[in-house]
């Protein structure tokens, strides 16, 4: 990751680093997810659903060898200034062809830090990880954000005095912080790129007006001295969904990244 990587995760809250992955481990990936929820074949107007989340515990031996990849570990470190990092999730999407209305699905931030928890050292705050599994062209279901937005959002959440206004603050982004919605931009990476973002940046999933579907895994690290983040986590028992199936894969030096 190179200075300019930096600096525009820094000031537009999102970068891209080119072919992270290698094309036999995102058709690898695709595979994986088309296993679990095999493609649908109905017309996209006869539908219920065109979105497929899988979050963990999700099954086979690729979620581990995903873990065992060193590049993500060190480019995590070096955005948090870990110095001792702990898995928050890995999540798994396909987005089918649908019909109209395509464009964003819903502005929101995925969590609410203060500026204290970002300027610690290590940040006790993470970056999403997104792995393009396939080359997304414009719109087919491309990740879209509000570039610059978590300024906005930091310095709301810096005037906040109370836990409810930071649930507001949650709740309604684009109200709170005054953030103009008609700024979003699609992100369209090629297959094997990581977009990076940072999670008090606006953004949305969008509809897929091609026809073909988009695939992505999702990962994110916190480093251990988070502990506001750690124990809200806790709390809602999302760790707990981790396998021991997947532990027991990982070559042990790797398994306390589980271990929270």
């Amino acid at each position: 990751m190179t200075d300019l990587h930096f600096e525009q995760l820094d000031q537009e809250g999102y970068t891209i680093i080119p072919d992270f992955l290698n094309q036999q481990t995102t058709r690898s990936i695709r595979r994986h997810i088309d296993t679990l929820v095999p493609p649908d074949d109905t017309p996209p107007e006869n539908r219920k659903r065109w979105h497929t989340v899988l979050r963990h515990p999700i099954p086979g031996a690729i979620m581990a060898e995903l873990i065992d990849h060193p590049p993500i570990r060190i480019l995590t470190t070096q955005l948090l200034q870990s110095r001792e990092l702990r898995l928050l999730e890995q999540v798994l999407i396909r987005s089918d062809p649908k019909p109209p209305p395509h464009g964003p699905s819903g502005w929101h931030v995925d969590w609410t830090f203060l500026p204290r928890n970002y300027e610690a050292v290590p940040h006790q705050t993470y970056f999403h990880m997104v792995h393009a599994l396939n080359t997304v062209p414009p719109g087919g279901a491309a990740f879209m954000i509000v570039p610059g937005s978590h300024h906005l959002t930091y310095a709301a959440s810096a005037k906040i005095d109370t836990a409810e206004d930071l649930a507001q603050l949650k709740r309604d982004p684009v109200g709170v912080a005054d953030i103009d919605t008609s700024k979003g931009i699609e992100i369209c990476p090629n297959e094997g790129d990581l977009l990076i973002f940072n999670p008090m940046a606006l953004h949305s999933a969008s509809g897929n007006a091609t026809d073909q579907p988009r695939y992505v895994y999702f990962t994110s690290y916190f480093d251990t001295s988070a502990t506001e983040l750690w124990n809200a986590l806790r709390e809602t028992k999302y760790r707990d969904g981790f396998p021991d199936e997947l532990r027991e894969q990982l070559p042990e030096e790797l398994r306390p990244l589980l271990q929270w």
